[in-house]
Formats: C-alpha cells, structure tokens, sequence
C-alpha cells in the first residue's frame, strides 16, 4: 500500500505545478493575517485538478471582500517599484507570469508586469528567497484598496492564478480606503542552485520527483531583465492597459505544451524578457485568446 501511495503521489507532483503566491499573502493562504477559516490547501495547484472546479477568478475569494478575511494585506503607494513572491513545492523549470490589479472587485484586471519566461526563476529553487520579482505599481493606479493578481503558465497547459487584497496610496501616502492594512515585508532575491529533484510529503507519503522538463540550452542566449519604454509606459493609462491572458482554463485558448514558455499576445508596457532558455510561442487559437 505505501508503494502504491509513493507512485501515485511520484506521477501527480511530477505533472502538476505547484507554486503559491506568498507576498502579498493571498485570500486563504495559511500566512494571511485575516484568515479565520482553515488554510486552502490548494492554492499551489493548477486550475481544476484533482478533480475540482477552481471558480475564476481568484479560486472564489472574491466573495471575502468587505469582511474582515479580506482585509489587505500590503499597502502599496502608486509609481512606485515593489516586489512580489511565490513558493511551492515544484517549480517546473519557469514557465511565463503576469501580475496585475482589479479596481473594480474583479470584474476586469489590468496587467502591470508581464513576465514572458524565466517565471518561477528555474534556477532559483522553490522557496520564497529565490522567487522575488520586482514590478512597478503603475503610477496612474486609482488609490484606495484593489485586488492584486498573479497568474502563471507552464509547459503542460496549466493555469494558477492566486488574489490579495492590496491598498493603493498616493504619492503623498494618502488613501481612500484599506482600513485595516497589514503590511508585511516580502522575501529578497537570492541566488541559489536549482534542484534537481523536489520532494513532497503528504499523509505520510514522500515522493521525491525529478524536476520536469530538463533546460536544453539554445544557441543565442540573453540575460533576463525589466525591458520597458518609458515613454511608452507613461503614455498608456491604467484603463487601457490589457487584461490578463486567460488560458489553459478549458474555453478554448491554449498555452504551448511543448518545451516552449508563453509569449503574451497582449503583455503590457512593462515586460521582464526571460533568460533566453527556451522559445517563446503565442497561446492558440488567436480568436480564442483575445488578439
């Protein structure tokens, strides 16, 4: 029995990502302030694994705001450089990540940083010191409390999509809402050797599992870092900025499922390029994923 349970556990942990956001903490993570309710084990999983329906966006969350589980957990001033963090137990070598606000309780997201590969850092591990990513929070942002996402996309058609409640402050530290705020300092970036195995253990079954998907080096490749215009940056307003890509979620748009990571067909202004190990490809059909 316990060999079958190690197998079975080996080949779910080998296929499914599984990777969380940690700073800002997130509606249901077990380091969330408010949380008074048991802690979602689920959150580092794909969309609709395990046989679940993960309700979008934000697993359901979204139904917490305006009580106190969902109070915001950072506070934020609009225009300036902050970071964000993930951990987990399997980084699946990168993959691609957006992150970005809803201002409207969740009815629309605007992306902020667009993260096309390297995301996780494959070289980083899967603790929270090695997966800091820096973003800057768009300077037109509507002050007051939103609703901070993170998305990510794999090479096996998997979709993660995390939610914090965030206050927005201006310039001059003002503010029209986020009562209440708790404001954590999130992890730094360290370098750090990837693993070549990750190790999970649950109701009493280890399964040590080899990283998937090993790096195959390209000819040409570019270190990784924030490529934006300024001027283009400054010049497109928070409401015009795109939504966040949605796929992988069974309606139709698919990411690449080859060794390939995403290309957003509508990044944003602000773009991380990845560190050139993999190809980037464009999600499909084009009419199924907005462009």
């Amino acid at each position: 029995m316990k060999l079958l349970c190690f197998f079975g556990l080996f080949f779910t942990t080998a296929v499914l990502g599984h990777m969380q956001l940690v700073y800002p903490p997130p509606f249901g993570a077990d380091n969330n302030p408010h949380r008074t309710e048991p802690a979602d084990e689920f959150l580092q999983y794909p969309h609709n694994c395990c046989g679940r329906t993960t309700p979008y966006p934000c697993r359901g969350y979204l139904k917490l705001l305006g009580t106190p589980q969902g109070k915001p957990t950072a506070s934020w001033k609009a225009g300036t450089e902050q970071n964000w963090t993930i951990s987990g137990i399997g980084n699946h070598y990168g993959g691609s990540c957006q992150v970005g606000f809803s201002v409207d309780q969740g009815k629309t997201f605007q992306v902020a940083t667009s993260y096309q590969g390297n995301c996780p850092h494959r070289n980083a591990g899967n603790d929270a010191n090695g997966q800091a990513f820096k973003f800057t929070v768009p300077a037109d942002t509507p002050i007051g409390d939103a609703i901070f996402a993170w998305t990510w996309f794999n090479r096996e058609q998997e979709f993660n999509m995390n939610c914090a409640a965030v206050t927005i402050t201006g310039s001059d530290g003002s503010h029209a809402s986020g009562e209440g705020a708790v404001v954590q300092s999130s992890a730094t970036a360290a370098a750090a050797a990837a693993p070549s195995k990750s190790t999970y253990t649950k109701d009493g079954c280890t399964c040590t599992c080899d990283n998937p998907m090993p790096a195959r080096a390209l000819h040409h490749k570019r270190a990784g870092g924030i490529h934006v215009h300024p001027a283009k940056r400054n010049s497109v307003s928070f409401h015009q900025r795109p939504d966040l890509l949605v796929a992988d979620d069974g309606k139709g748009c698919l990411t690449p499922h080859t060794v390939a990571e995403v290309k957003f067909p509508n990044p944003g202004p602000d773009v991380v390029t990845g560190d050139g190990e993999y190809p980037l490809e464009l999600p499909t059909p084009p009419d199924k994923c907005g462009y």
